[in-house]
């Protein structure tokens, strides 16, 4: 039984490390892709690839997100402390104030009415400390293990390797049943991509919308989210991150 949770835990291993080397790929490739379209504006783009390359960074962070909740509710250093050495390829940036223009929204009709926009209050989660409590974590929950203990060492080791420009996000906290309302701006022809990662203490669901139609949304179960879509017209979106729960969510919301 010990050797088929092994193999299973391997298994696991092994196919994040593939998606982990695919995203720090596309990552990678995220500059590259854009300044050869700079470089030849006449050429048509490759959609596909610019958005692959726009949402690489964010999926990363999605990624590491999710392996860090698997592995504190499997009691897994492996997993806690694989996601930090993901989120240690590709480190957020926190800028101080909300993204685009904030509102609190009690509700849809709230929303419509157009409330006074005020800044979303500061968030008291520790972002940049996050890697160093999912490596505390995996540290404790170690036992001992010498081999456990030797990969997180490495992992503590590591450097920041994010460049310049990275992923850039902005913290807030969202009381249960709000929103906050934020207005973006993304250039035609263009991908766009919106990331919002919870604190895990209550369900978040994202929108996105121009003029009425909406173009993304993402609100399945947990409170990581992900949207990304090709701009198709100029103008304002309107993006809502909703609190579905009673609790208050400290979250991270980041765009391109």
């Amino acid at each position: 039984m010990e050797g088929q949770l092994e193999a299973s835990r391997t298994m696991i291993l092994q196919r994040l490390i593939r998606k982990m080397m695919m995203a720090a790929l596309f990552a990678g490739l995220a500059v590259s892709a854009v300044e050869a379209q700079e470089a030849a504006p006449d050429a048509a783009p490759d959609v596909g690839a610019l958005v692959e390359a726009a949402a690489a960074p964010f999926q990363a962070l999605e990624l590491s997100a999710r392996l860090a909740r698997m592995g504190e509710m499997r009691a897994d250093p492996w997993l806690l402390a694989t996601a930090a050495r993901i989120r240690l390829s590709t480190p957020p940036v926190v800028r101080s104030g909300a993204s685009g223009a904030v509102r609190d929204v009690a509700d849809k009709a709230a929303s419509q009415q157009g409330d006074v926009e005020t800044d979303a209050a500061p968030a008291s989660i520790d972002w940049p400390g996050v890697t160093r409590r999912w490596l505390d974590e995996a540290e404790a929950l170690a036992d001992g293990n010498p081999e456990v203990l030797a990969y997180v060492a490495s992992v503590r080791a590591l450097d920041f390797k994010g460049r310049n420009g990275g992923p850039q996000v902005s913290l807030s906290r969202l009381a249960g049943g709000q929103a906050h309302v934020f207005r973006e701006r993304f250039a035609p022809g263009r991908p766009a991509v919106v990331y919002v990662e919870g604190d895990g203490d209550a369900p978040l669901a994202v929108s996105v919308k121009a003029v009425q139609e909406t173009v993304c949304q993402n609100a399945g179960p947990g409170d990581v989210k992900l949207c990304t879509w090709t701009a198709r017209a100029p103008g304002d979106y309107v993006v809502e991150v909703r609190n579905l729960g009673s609790a208050t969510n400290r979250y991270a919301y980041g765009t391109n």
